[in-house]
């Protein structure tokens, strides 16, 4: 399992909400993090990081679970080719 990256910048209980969300969670907070942190920091201000990102987890994981005869593709090709957004919004 992947490590949380920079996990100081979240409140206590949004980082135990990503710890808890498993591997697809974890992944998801740390592409934000990575490639749009400035995104995370203000949805963390506005209070909407919750929100959104269990709206991204569930469109992942429903994703995943409806590809499984492209088991020969990685989860991320995987999120790409169905066109979710791979992006935390803009608020």
């Amino acid at each position: 399992m992947q490590l949380l990256y920079n996990p100081d910048i979240y409140p206590d209980q949004v980082q135990e909400m990503i710890l808890q969300s498993g591997e697809i969670g974890i992944e998801i907070a740390n592409r934000w993090m990575m490639g749009w942190p400035k995104r995370v920091v203000n949805l963390l201000i506005q209070d909407m990081y919750e929100e959104v990102f269990q709206y991204q987890l569930l469109q992942e994981q429903d994703v995943i679970a409806r590809a499984s005869n492209l088991s020969h593709f990685a989860p991320m090709e995987i999120m790409v080719m169905s066109g979710l957004s791979l992006e935390p919004p803009e608020v």
